[in-house]
């Protein structure tokens, strides 16, 4: 990880953000302050980061910024979405729904074997000519996502590692768990 973040100098981020050096490194010094027992940040982010180009790795950055600092599971620490359904909002974008992987595209269950399978009932079959939807790149973002969670070893080859992904039998969530609870 040293040899990755090394090129990430000061000059850079300010040279791509167009942040002023001062005011960057005040922020790094605040944010690094938190990785003390009796500190804490938390991450409140909207849409500006998760309508942006790059929502997903800003996301989980910010979570693995979060997770180095010791800021996750403490009092005032956390990642936080500011928006009216911010419960589920915090859980999709961080990808920790149990049936849902970052992007709102759904693991694949015990019926689809294959990548094939999976993308078939996902496809986007066009109304009308000419017809634009977000949806029609699914498969394109689904192997983006193999890609980014299995990197090199993700190949056409091998349908970008499809056979890793784990396959649901039943949706495994919270509200799920407390029903059987509640009857057993």
């Amino acid at each position: 990880m040293k040899a990755h973040y090394s090129r990430y100098t000061v000059e850079m981020v300010e040279r791509t953000c167009g942040s002023l050096r001062d005011k960057l490194l005040q922020a790094w010094q605040w944010i690094a302050e938190t990785a003390e027992p009796d500190q804490a940040m938390t991450s409140m982010y909207a849409l500006g980061w998760t309508q942006h180009s790059k929502a997903s790795q800003n996301m989980r950055t910010m979570a693995m910024v979060q997770l180095l600092l010791g800021n996750i599971g403490v009092a005032g620490g956390g990642m936080n979405a500011l928006r009216g359904h911010s419960n589920i909002q915090g859980l999709t974008d961080l990808g920790l729904m149990s049936n849902l992987i970052p992007g709102y595209m759904t693991l694949p269950s015990e019926e689809e074997p294959s990548k094939a399978a999976y993308l078939k009932p996902r496809g986007f079959t066009p109304l009308r000519s000419g017809q634009l939807s977000y949806w029609q790149n699914y498969p394109k973002f689904f192997v983006s996502s193999l890609k980014a969670m299995y990197g090199r070893e993700a190949t056409a080859e091998n349908d970008f590692c499809y056979d890793w992904l784990p396959k649901l039998d039943v949706v495994y969530d919270v509200l799920a768990g407390l029903r059987a609870e509640a009857s057993g």
